[in-house]
C-alpha cells in the first residue's frame, strides 16, 4: 500500500489523468516492478524482528512492542521512492 501510495502521489502528482491507460496490456510500456518488489522485501525483512505477536516474538519487537507495521510501511514508502526514481531514470518509463 505504501508503495502506491508513493506511486499515485508523488511520481503521479495525485492525478489520475497521468496515468496512461491504453497501454494497461502493453508490457514494455509499463514499468518493470523491481522498485516495487525490492521495497516490498526490505520493508518485509526490517518488520519482522519489530513483530511482537503471540506467535513471533521478534528481538525489537520485544523491547518496543509491535511495531513492525509502522516499520515496513514507511521502509516501503522510503525505499520504493528511491529505487523507482532510479527504475525511472534507468528504463524512463
Amino acid at each position: 500500500m505504501a508503495a502506491i501510495l508513493v506511486e499515485h502521489l508523488y511520481f503521479r502528482k495525485g492525478k489520475f489523468a497521468n496515468y496512461d491507460i491504453q497501454s494497461w496490456n502493453v508490457p514494455s510500456q509499463l514499468p518493470l516492478g523491481a522498485a516495487a518488489l525490492g521495497a516490498s522485501v526490505i520493508g518485509f525483512s526490517l518488520a519482522i524482528p519489530q513483530m511482537n505477536q503471540p506467535w513471533f516474538k521478534g528481538p525489537m519487537g520485544h523491547m518496543f512492542g509491535d511495531t513492525g507495521l509502522m516499520v515496513a510501511a514507511s521502509a516501503t514508502a522510503v525505499n520504493y521512492f528511491l529505487l523507482r526514481r532510479f527504475e525511472k531514470r534507468r528504463r524512463g518509463v
